[in-house]
């Protein structure tokens, strides 16, 4: 476990998250404007937006309360065509935590039950079960919205590209 919580995303919808950038290029700085820009979000899920975006690689770490800024690749996806910004996020969510371990393990075996996700994000971070289970539902639904996995018989099953995405242990270990 080398994650905090705040490193499991709780924005459910991506494609707001993948508003975020444009949001800050235009000069929302704050969660809270951010959150309005992107649709009917509270002050709260707006927090939660800029902390998937964080998530992501496309703003950089701050203080609450600090205006958010753009790392270099969220100033260059925030002006990708919708079809650029979908490959960018397959991308992003196989190389990035949390949802490159649920791949792995989607990968593993014959799809993954919403409990074993959640205990794929217990593994990452200190997450009570039932945050756990809530948040599980974030990353399936990420996942879904690229393209990268499906429901089948009540199981998230990896449908993206044959890639390969190296488990998390091993990649520690090569560092």
């Amino acid at each position: 476990m080398n994650h905090e919580t705040i490193d499991i995303p709780q924005a459910d919808v991506l494609w707001d998250v993948a508003r975020v950038p444009e949001a800050i290029a235009r000069g929302k700085s704050l969660p809270d404007e951010i959150g309005v820009y992107i649709g009917t979000k509270v002050a709260r899920q707006g927090l939660y937006y800029t902390q998937a975006a964080r998530i992501l690689g496309f703003v950089k770490p701050c203080k609450p309360g600090e205006p958010v800024e753009l790392t270099p690749f969220g100033r260059a996806f925030a002006y990708y065509n919708q079809a650029d910004q979908r490959t960018a996020l397959r991308r992003m969510l196989l190389q990035r935590e949390p949802t490159r371990s649920v791949v792995v393990a989607m990968r593993t075996g014959d799809g993954l039950r919403r409990a074993e996700i959640a205990a794929v994000l217990q593994s990452l971070a200190p997450l009570a079960q039932s945050t756990a289970l809530r948040r599980s539902a974030t990353v399936a639904a990420w996942l879904c919205a690229t393209g990268l996995a499906r429901w089948e018989r009540g199981r998230l099953a990896y449908c993206g590209p044959n890639v390969p995405v190296e488990p998390a242990i091993r990649r520690q270990h090569a560092a």
